[in-house]
């Protein structure tokens, strides 16, 4: 509509004015006033505002037409999201390899004219050929992380949860972080994500959900960030922690270690003093998971949590999962907490930007304002809250359910995001750019 009324408006070759005149009464027509034709734009402009598609799933929009499409299908018919996204998937990884078949065609022809004497135009078409070809590689790994993107958004709904379109106060509800947490982990990894809830909102976790908290955008864009990274982390772990339990090569703490001599060395000893040993207790297993409750929760001294006696306080022993991260070495500590790809790399900064803005910005205002002459953490803590509290940095406030309702968020969106990569490495092989691989091309 909007474009038929530029159409009308576009000028004309001068004609005589003619009044138009009823068929019927013979009245003079009235011509629509300035007013009625700027309501009638108006309203052309919001009809076609209306048409357009809006994406409300989450604070990022795609970036390609692969990525609009994987979106129109997740929001519009999601029965046929994932053939459709494998279809996408496919499609770039067959252009993938045809492109990798020219590109050995062209070498061997430039070799081929570079043995016959004509270097110079070999060079040249050889340098075009590639620089065609990075433009394709970088239009296809923008359609892989739009894709990737919108299969996080998917899990999201799939647990029942919308993602935070903006950074502000909201209701915190019980449904969400109980999705937030059980639906998204292990029952072994949620004691680590409650160990990091705490560690990340620090005393301000010991608060009411409704408290204001005032803090800087850099300070959240770091929490946030950290927390996806986190979530990644954990998936991966808790993967290998699964895989190793259900092999039984789960590493025994010194604790249970313990605990099994006493009950073999007690149960030897009933034996010995029975005066008919067939009577005698069976000897109990040696298997771990047999031998003591598997939460995570056990009373101290061997006393069973809720038993009376003592004071009747509880001591946490460290989960499972816990004590198999504290057996890695640093090596694998290490090898375990990196990104593998260069696509989750660019999705971490991608959320975290949509949510908190330019991440490089902010830092260079808190820098400015900051200084760099602090002498200790303390000193720099004091002068990034006066810093806040004077407006010189961009800051927000939110409550402090709305802090932990975020953190677990980008906790889930790190595990999400670990689930996606898996499953595309798996389906399509070498369709992911490894972090490794960008860093020495990035290099040469």
């Amino acid at each position: 509509m909007q474009a038929a009324f530029v159409a009308a408006r576009a000028p004309v070759a001068p004609q005589p004015r003619q009044r138009a005149v009823s068929s019927r009464t013979g009245s003079v027509a009235a011509r629509p006033s300035r007013a009625s034709r700027q309501s009638m734009r108006l309203r052309a402009q919001d009809e076609n505002a209306e048409q357009e598609p809006a994406f409300a799933l989450a604070p990022s929009k795609p970036k390609s037409p692969t990525g609009e499409m994987a979106a129109y299908y997740l929001q519009m018919q999601p029965h046929l999201f994932r053939e459709a996204v494998a279809t996408a998937f496919q499609r770039i990884a067959d252009a993938r390899a045809e492109e990798a078949r020219a590109e050995q065609e062209q070498a061997d022809a430039a070799a081929a004219a570079a043995a016959a004497g004509d270097k110079a135009g070999g060079d040249a078409e050889v340098v075009l050929y590639r620089r065609m070809a990075e433009v394709k590689r970088m239009e296809q790994m923008l359609a892989i992380e739009d894709l990737m993107y919108i299969c996080i958004l998917e899990k999201f709904q799939e647990i029942g949860v919308d993602m935070l379109p903006r950074v502000e106060p909201i209701e915190e509800s019980t449904a969400t972080l109980r999705a937030l947490t059980e639906g998204v982990h292990s029952r072994e990894a949620i004691d680590m994500v409650k160990e990091h809830v705490l560690a990340v909102l620090g005393p301000a976790s010991m608060a009411f959900s409704n408290t204001m908290i005032k803090m800087s955008k850099l300070q959240a864009a770091q929490v946030y960030a950290a927390s996806i990274m986190f979530g990644y982390f954990l998936r991966r772990v808790d993967k290998r922690f699964q895989l190793a339990k259900q092999l039984g090569m789960l590493p025994d703490s010194r604790e249970d270690a313990v605990a099994r001599l006493e009950r073999l060395f007690a149960q030897a000893d009933e034996v010995e003093e029975s005066t008919d040993p067939d009577t005698a207790q069976p000897a109990e297993p040696l298997d771990a998971d047999q031998a003591q409750p598997s939460t995570s929760y056990s009373g101290s001294g061997g006393q069973a949590e809720g038993s009376g006696g003592g004071s009747g306080l509880v001591r946490r022993q460290k989960s499972a999962l816990r004590r198999y991260v504290e057996s890695f070495d640093q090596e694998t500590m290490l090898q375990t907490a990196r990104l593998v790809t260069m696509e989750s790399a660019q999705l971490t900064e991608r959320q975290t930007k949509a949510l908190f803005g330019d991440i490089q910005a902010l830092q260079r205002d808190m820098q400015e304002a900051v200084g760099q002459d602090a002498s200790s953490m303390e000193e720099i803590m004091a002068r990034v809250q006066q810093a806040v509290a004077d407006g010189k940095v961009e800051s927000i406030t939110l409550t402090v359910g709305t802090q932990r309702r975020a953190v677990l968020e980008a906790v889930a969106y790190g595990c999400f995001l670990r689930d996606v990569e898996s499953w595309v490495d798996s389906e399509w092989e070498q369709l992911l750019t490894p972090v490794a691989a960008a860093a020495s091309a990035g290099e040469a």
